[in-house]
């Protein structure tokens, strides 16, 4: 064989060579593309579930917390208690109350609430401010009890109201005949007229109980054990200063307010909403 014949015969060798690795490298490509995108074909499903999924949680997170806003609403608001507290009075304004006592056997008249006497009282609560604690001038009788409560709220101040008390035709008909008692004044608010409230006195604490220390500052007042009572005749009027140490976080409440009552239904309020301002 001629040195041409082997140059032409190696050529051709190289060219088939060349041609075969072309070839395998080509098929073994085109091979791969379809089980990339089979892959992806897996993937993109369990991408789109996982997207589908994420604004489900969300929706049920969103609807969790409504809810939840809905029953705090619901804690808070109550028809019977926006009822009721629009019949209270404001600072300045007389208010009658109207208050029915009977005696065992004793046929009823009328639904009034029975605050402890039988007929009518007018109140007008004149004035109510905001006093520093240091600044009070308090000579009470147990005043280190108001000490304890001090240091145990936050920010101790004192509730100084003036008002007055005129006897229409009430009468005591269970002791002194025009004998009557101030502890029928506490503090209170709106969370306290709810129903559910009103009916839970085991679970319950009222506004007044909690912000606000148990006794308080009454003058003119009897002499001891009769520090509350006063005694008033028909067609009288008598003026009084009555005292409350509270925690001054009281004030943000809402709707706080005086309340006139022997226990824990309210039927009469006067407003203190001002006070907040």
């Amino acid at each position: 064989m001629n040195k041409k014949a082997i140059i032409c015969t190696v050529a051709i060798l190289i060219l088939l060579v060349g041609a075969s690795v072309i070839y395998f490298t080509m098929n073994r490509s085109s091979e791969a593309e379809p089980a990339y995108s089979s892959s992806m074909s897996v993937v993109e499903p369990e991408s789109s579930n996982s997207q589908s999924e994420m604004p489900s949680e969300s929706q049920a997170e969103s609807e969790s917390q409504e809810s939840a806003s809905e029953t705090t609403s619901s804690e808070v608001n109550s028809p019977e208690a926006d009822a009721l507290i629009k019949t209270f009075a404001e600072i300045g304004e007389p208010y009658t109350l109207h208050s029915r006592y009977y005696n065992q056997g004793e046929a009823k008249t009328d639904d009034a609430p029975g605050l402890g006497w039988d007929g009518d009282l007018e109140l007008c609560v004149s004035d109510a401010e905001i006093k520093e604690y240091s600044e009070s001038n308090i000579k009470y009788d147990n005043k280190s009890l108001w000490e304890f409560y001090a240091s145990e709220f936050d920010d101790p101040c004192i509730l100084h109201m003036e008002l007055s008390l005129k006897n229409i035709d009430a009468e005591n008909k269970n002791g002194v005949k025009y004998k009557f008692n101030a502890n029928m004044f506490v503090l209170s608010a709106y969370e306290d007229l709810i129903p559910e409230n009103q009916n839970n006195p085991e679970g319950y604490t009222t506004v007044g109980n909690y912000y606000s220390a148990y006794e308080t500052y009454f003058d003119p007042h009897g002499p001891g054990d009769d520090y509350w009572s006063f005694e008033l005749q028909p067609g009288e009027t008598q003026n009084f200063t009555i005292e409350f140490l509270i925690d001054r976080v009281y004030l943000s409440q809402k709707d706080p307010f005086l309340a006139i009552t022997p226990g824990r239904e309210i039927f009469y309020g006067v407003m203190l909403r001002d006070l907040a301002k």
